[in-house]
């Protein structure tokens, strides 16, 4: 008897809530007005944004190829320099008579890399980022590691 009461109140206000329109709170259009929700326009978390940033502002100038310069000269004395640079070739032609002519031009598209990842190839980048890396720190001031900044702190350290 217990029971079956406790049923009927369950199966009551189950089938209550799902036959009354509006009770699902994202389809009420004044909840929506007074709170709307904005986790579907929500951008990608703090570590992705970060790990973003990284990457433009760090990795990828650090693992990008050199700029290559090419230089002819022609036998009637111009000179024909070629620089790849920020995915534009850029031509300057001296003549023999002094005259610069400097063209850009779109450099063209690098062939997608179909070959699947290995671990030997993220090693490489590794390699060529840690290089230029330390080449880009030459002349600044080491930054203090956590360790060496906890010894500085009055109680704790020296």
């Amino acid at each position: 008897m217990r029971y079956s009461i406790a049923l009927a109140l369950i199966t009551m206000t189950i089938s209550g809530c799902a036959n009354h329109a509006g009770v699902t709170p994202s389809q009420n259009p004044t909840l929506g007005a007074i709170s709307p929700s904005t986790t579907a326009a929500s951008s990608g978390g703090v570590m992705q944004n970060t790990l973003d940033g990284w990457l433009k502002e760090d990795w990828t100038p650090a693992t990008a190829p050199a700029p290559v310069v090419t230089t002819t000269t022609a036998p009637d004395g111009t000179v024909v320099t070629t620089k790849t640079e920020d995915a534009k070739i850029v031509t300057t032609t001296t003549a023999p008579d002094g005259t610069v002519v400097t063209t850009t031009a779109p450099a063209p598209a690098e062939p997608e890399d179909t070959t699947p990842f290995t671990l030997q190839k993220y090693v490489d980048k590794w390699k060529v980022y840690n290089d230029n890396k330390a080449k880009m720190n030459e002349g600044k001031p080491k930054e203090p590691s956590h360790i060496e900044m906890i010894e500085s702190m009055p109680i704790i350290g020296k």
